[in-house]
């Protein structure tokens, strides 16, 4: 045993108890079954699992932080308590039968202000029935339990089990199941009353983004009719590029910030209807003629709600990568005029250059008209002195003659320093 632990995957335990989770015990006709279901925070969770563990405690069980679900002996019955991502179900369960069999559900807690220690808001109350068929001969009219205009009935479990419901809230401040067994093993009772429950939670939960969904439609016809008149005026030039571009840049960043809102309600929405579906096909129903069933409730009523979540996710995504396209356009047009602009700047730099060359060579044209006016005034000097010490020295011829050669030398050494220069730039 020793070596098969040591050679354990990491994981196989914690997997193992997993798999054990979420089974719902057997139950026997007659009973009577009372849910709350209480949307719970991420803040609220060590509040519940203290309450869980302390309640555990008492009745003699231990419930660790890893715990998905429990049942405990409670007062005469059971409790069952799941823990799900952003929901919590207590499950309160009494065998035998009652003579009303829907009754005020504060009186399946041990007291009236039970759930006032209970983390978490009430999102929904539903009471559950079990009778057996000579249960139902005897009891009242089922159409007096239930609105006569939204009764549901069928049957379930391959005609094993009928049950009727109207999906609302009575005058108890609970909604009502009433589930007949024809026949069924305890398990497999219940596992049909567990998909029972987890069918109308998970109902109940994807009509969450509804509201949000309503809210996100009338941003969303905002947004869109903006951006149509955006892009008529980015058609026609009606207003200056770059104030478009800021004004769809802050479209742009509201859209995002929608989507930031409702992303995470709206994917929640559709697991949740997937969910549902899943629970409604594992209830193996078969439609009773001239009433309406299970799954054609859920056509009719969530289906649509799930249509309009899931078009609200696609105009969304739509609206983004529309604001994108018109961004880049905008950005393009933008690009090209300031590419215009940097061309005629280089072509005007390009015509002061030409300028400044011009410039240039007159002034050394003029360069070469003031050095050599220096240089002749220089050699008119030296011939003079020249003429103190030589008295026999004509001065005034070779004055005369200092002039065309000084130029001619100045001319030729100006020349020779240009070409330096330009040999120097080529290189």
């Amino acid at each position: 045993m020793t070596g098969l632990h040591n050679r354990s995957h990491p994981l196989r335990d914690v997997l193992d108890k997993e798999l054990q989770q979420r089974t719902f015990p057997a139950l026997t006709a007659p009973s009577r079954l009372c849910q709350f279901m209480l949307t719970v925070s991420p803040a609220s969770r060590s509040s519940e699992l203290s309450f869980m563990q302390q309640l555990a405690s008492q009745q003699g069980s231990h419930f660790s932080e890893t715990d998905h679900d429990i049942n405990l002996p409670l007062f005469g019955g059971s409790l069952r308590f799941e823990k799900h991502g952003e929901f919590s179900s207590y499950i309160f369960i009494q065998s035998g039968s009652e003579k009303q069999l829907f009754d005020d559900p504060l009186d399946f807690l041990p007291a009236k202000n039970w759930l006032d220690n209970v983390p978490g808001q009430i999102f929904r109350v539903v009471q559950l029935s079990v009778i057996t068929p000579a249960q139902l001969k005897s009891s009242a009219d089922t159409n007096q339990l239930f609105n006569p205009d939204n009764c549901i009935s069928s049957m379930l479990a391959g005609q094993k089990a009928r049950i009727w419901t109207d999906f609302q809230k009575h005058a108890e401040g609970a909604g009502r199941m009433l589930l007949l067994d024809q026949g069924l093993s305890p398990a497999a009772l219940g596992r049909l009353v567990q998909q029972l429950f987890d069918l109308g939670n998970y109902r109940k939960l994807s009509l969450l983004g509804w509201p949000q969904s309503r809210q996100a439609l009338s941003k969303l016809n905002m947004l869109e009719q903006r951006l149509s008149d955006i892009t008529q005026r980015i058609e026609l030039r009606l207003s200056d590029d770059e104030h478009l571009l800021n004004e769809i840049t802050t479209m742009a960043a509201q859209t995002e910030h929608l989507i930031a809102e409702t992303s995470s309600r709206l994917q929640a929405t559709a697991a949740y209807y997937q969910l549902t579906l899943d629970r409604i096909r594992s209830l193996n129903e078969t439609p009773i003629e001239g009433l309406l069933s299970l799954q054609d409730f859920t056509e009719r009523r969530l289906t649509p709600a799930f249509r309009t979540s899931e078009s609200v996710v696609y105009r969304q995504h739509a609206l983004s990568g529309r604001l994108g396209r018109s961004t880049e356009l905008l950005r393009t047009r933008i690009n090209l005029k300031l590419e215009q602009q940097n061309q005629q700047l280089l072509a005007s730099m390009d015509k002061r250059a030409k300028l400044q060359l011009n410039m240039q060579q007159m002034v050394e044209g003029l360069s070469l008209v003031a050095i050599s006016y220096y240089a002749v005034q220089l050699s008119d000097k030296a011939i003079d002195a020249l003429g103190y010490w030589l008295p026999q020295l004509d001065t005034r011829q070779w004055q005369s003659i200092s002039v065309p050669v000084v130029v001619v030398i100045v001319a030729a050494v100006l020349l020779w320093i240009n070409r330096q220069l330009h040999r120097d730039k080529s290189r």
